[in-house]
């Protein structure tokens, strides 16, 4: 009996694992085709800049993808699973974009205090 719940639980955290490394991959090439259009056509003339990346991150996507349970029946290869982990991933940046700021502010504050109190 633990036995199969062992096996249950790691293949639901290869799938969580599959599924993170996904929404990864998928944030780098989406920068990664930002930047070409940016950048211009670059040394591949005649080649749109989205299709640079599109056959390595779709193969990339399907190598990962193929295992995952829950599939979408959108046929771009993104599953509904990857979305949400998507923005949840820029849900949790923001909030540490925000946690960095009010960091930042409470150590000048504390420098200002240091200084205040040097001075006296």
């Amino acid at each position: 009996m633990a036995y199969n719940l062992y096996q249950v639980q790691m293949s639901n955290a290869w799938a969580e694992r599959i599924n993170k490394e996904m929404a990864q991959a998928e944030k780098f090439w989406n920068q990664q085709v930002q930047q070409l259009e940016k950048s211009g056509p670059g040394p591949r003339l005649g080649v749109a800049p989205s299709e640079v990346f599109v056959g390595e991150a779709m193969e990339a996507r399907s190598m990962a993808g193929e295992s995952a349970h829950a599939r979408s029946a959108a046929p771009t290869g993104f599953t509904s699973k990857t979305a949400f982990l998507r923005s949840r991933m820029e849900k949790l940046e923001a909030e540490l974009l925000a946690e960095r700021e009010s960091r930042r502010k409470v150590e000048e504050d504390l420098q200002q205090l240091r200084t205040s109190m040097k001075r006296r």
